[in-house]
């Protein structure tokens, strides 16, 4: 597991869709992520455009954004209590797989917390499933 003991501003990749925010990946289906590179900036064109369809954007595509830390209600402690259970839930791979092409490894919270296993386990997270 790894830890950043720096002033690095983190990026979370489970952001709500919102302008400021950048698109990640489209959900294909449950478990996988087509991740966009680089990362479009989030619009309220954009998002109308995704509303106006009738389906949620939180149910089919993954939006990254600053990570909120205390002010987010996965905190726990001092980190994101969300990978901490999405890997604990879905454990790391095997390490042979090369990780996808991500706009945010650089700065995203779940990496720095778990590194490859984040990554790796990152896919099985949707906002908002559908269906909610």
């Amino acid at each position: 597991m790894r830890t950043q003991t720096d002033k690095t501003e983190f990026t979370c990749p489970s952001a709500p869709p919102e302008p400021g925010s950048v698109l990640l990946g489209v959900v294909v289906t449950p478990g996988q992520i087509v991740y966009i590179t680089p990362n479009p900036p989030v619009t309220r064109e954009m998002l109308d455009a995704f509303e106006n369809s009738g389906v949620p954007p939180e149910n089919r595509l993954r939006f990254a954004g600053p990570c909120m830390e205390h002010r987010c209600e996965q905190w726990a402690g001092t980190r994101c209590g969300l990978i901490d259970r999405v890997v604990d839930h879905f454990g790391g791979g095997d390490g042979a797989d090369p990780l996808p092409k991500c706009g945010i490894r650089s700065t995203c919270r779940w990496f720095a917390q778990h590194g490859r296993s984040a990554c790796e386990s990152c896919p099985e997270v949707i906002r908002k499933p559908a269906g909610t």
